[in-house]
């Protein structure tokens, strides 16, 4: 059976995937097609990709999964905001204004009528699928606990008017726990005070997570405490914090937080907000886990983007092991959506998903083209994962685009630049050549035979650090021998690599570890400053030239910079 998702619902990330009997066969957004940073628009160019890229044409699809509530579908979780705004408002006069200007039947026009498939896709028997539910199918049907009963939990700033969702995985079953409405979203404050410090919502909140290690928590975490109601999760932030939730990016939002910091300085307000998003969820977790009597967490949703509380979770007493969706934002809705439908025509338990390769494939025709066009000498090495260790021996950056382009977030091997970390100045050699401003220093990816001696908390079982979605506390070794990829609190972000799961990228770390005696290299992904990860080879062969690396290997082939460039 194949069925094709897509995320076309949601204001950044819109997607597609294909599932062939259950296993995930090609996922894709559509900002790596559009190169539109976050793209929104319909996914037409996704739909299409993944269906090129399997070998399917539109009469193969059996059915069509959507991501998203319609219209009217969205009434429910939008009345239950509404009954609690509405309370809000009886006490609250900045509540009480929003609540006027934003009655039941204007509020409507947020609620978008789905525009079907064209042509024959749009007759294909369809379903759709609500926003949080896709992503906690995303992540429990690609967990690797098919035995275990698991705490199946999404979260993020909002979607479908909710915030949250639990549920309890069990024999291939998601048995639905609890929902929470978006006025109490830990994801939308933590937005608010992301353009509070001058960055972008949705984009940047990673560098509040990386400042946040530089300050200190205090005052700002107590003053954001004081505003929440930890017995009535339903009743979560006071109308103070409900300003922020409700308006976050407006001078309602702004002034609230403007008061909360008073004359803090960045750092400080950052800490603050990842200690109160911490604590606050680490509690909520550590309920739930009470509730249903369960030790695995299987995770999805844009607030699991955030590593460091990844890490905090998987710390928790009550946890034994964690599972977090490699494309755990918007973009992995399709993804989901898809898997509810076929487990309405399954009863098959959770499918391990151990690569992330699903997207485009650059061919050594399509490589060579590329690099033809832009006049570039290039050769085809016999050893071509001993040559790129030597450079990197030798100091040298490389970027890799070969085989499937990762689906997610992170670049993990195949749209990959690499660079040895055993200096802390490549990372400012690095932000400097991709003109961006980060306040994490860049993950590095290990060799699995030496994970444990770099990071002495981490596990076989701990396959979250194959897709490089929790941050580990680093051994004196590492920061030893990695300095660069180790973080001011003593923590890094791995990708844990196994040669299964991608032997040429194995072979070239092997091959440098061989020379250097550093079994880890950097790993940031293959793209220019607020730009997608490149897709194509006529996309990497434009952002190595832009950046100026040393050399670039492009499918089969090596290319390195002239020195007179």
């Amino acid at each position: 059976m194949i069925i094709l998702g897509i995320n076309d619902m949601t204001p950044h990330n819109t997607s597609a995937a294909l599932l062939r009997d259950g296993e995930v066969i090609a996922a894709i957004e559509e900002e790596r097609l559009s190169r539109i940073k976050l793209d929104a628009a319909y996914p037409h160019q996704a739909i299409a990709k993944v269906m090129a890229d399997a070998g399917v044409s539109v009469e193969d699809i059996d059915q069509v999964a959507f991501a998203g509530l319609s219209r009217w579908q969205q009434r429910q979780p939008l009345n239950l905001m509404f009954d609690r705004i509405r309370t809000l408002a009886r006490d609250d006069q900045p509540i009480r204004k929003f609540y006027r200007k934003q009655q039941f039947s204007r509020y409507s026009r947020l609620l978008k009528q789905r525009t079907n498939p064209p042509g024959v896709l749009g007759e294909k028997p369809s379903i759709t699928v609500e926003h949080h539910k896709a992503h906690a199918a995303s992540a429990y049907y690609c967990s690797p606990f098919a035995d275990e009963r698991v705490a199946v939990i999404s979260y993020d700033g909002s979607g479908d008017f909710s915030c949250a969702s639990v549920w309890l995985g069990e024999q291939g079953e998601m048995h639905y726990v609890d929902y929470l409405h978006a006025i109490n979203s830990v994801g939308l404050l933590y937005s608010a005070v992301t353009v509070f410090l001058g960055f972008k919502h949705t984009r940047h909140e990673g560098k509040v997570l990386g400042l946040a290690a530089f300050g200190d928590p205090e005052p700002f975490f107590s003053r954001l405490m004081a505003l929440v109601n930890l017995d009535n999760w339903d009743q979560l932030f006071s109308a103070k914090l409900a300003r922020v939730t409700l308006r976050q990016f407006s001078e309602m939002g702004q002034s609230v937080l403007q008061e909360l910091a008073g004359d803090l300085c960045k750092e400080d307000v950052a800490a603050g907000i990842q200690a109160f998003t911490e604590h606050l969820i680490c509690q909520w977790v550590q309920k739930i886990l009470q509730k249903i009597e369960v030790h695995h967490l299987a995770l999805a949703g844009g607030l699991f983007a955030n590593v460091k509380l990844n890490q905090r979770l998987m710390a928790l007493p009550e946890v034994d092991n964690i599972y977090v969706h490699p494309n755990m934002g918007d973009g992995g809705l399709a993804t989901g959506a898809a898997l509810v439908a076929w487990a309405e025509h399954s009863q098959e338990k959770p499918r391990f998903l151990s690569h992330v390769y699903l997207g485009h494939c650059i061919t050594e025709e399509e490589a060579k083209q590329a690099l033809d066009a832009a006049n570039l000498t290039y050769t085809k090495p016999e050893q071509l994962a001993q040559e790129v260790g030597a450079l990197l021996a030798n100091g040298k950056v490389v970027a890799r685009a070969a085989g499937g382009m990762e689906y997610g977030p992170r670049a993990l091997g195949n749209r990959t630049v690499m660079a040895p970390c055993h200096d802390p100045e490549i990372n400012q050699w690095l932000n400097k050549k991709f003109q961006r401003t980060e306040f994490m220093p860049f993950a590095p990816v290990v060799l699995e035979e030496a994970a444990a001696s770099f990071f002495p908390d981490w596990h076989p079982d701990h396959v979250t650090c194959r897709f490089m979605t929790m941050t580990c506390d680093a051994s004196e070794l590492a920061k030893k021998q990695i300095p660069a990829a180790v973080h001011v609190d003593g923590t890094a972000r791995p990708q844990v690599l196994r040669r299964e799961d991608n032997p040429d990228y194995y072979d070239i770390i092997a091959a440098y570890a061989a020379l250097a005696g550093i079994p880890s290299v950097i790993n940031t992904s293959f793209n220019m400053h607020e730009e997608p990860i490149v897709c194509s080879a006529a996309d990497a062969v434009r952002a190595f030239l832009d950046a100026q690396l040393d050399a670039l290997i492009l499918g089969p082939f090596l290319i390195e910079l002239p020195k007179s460039s």
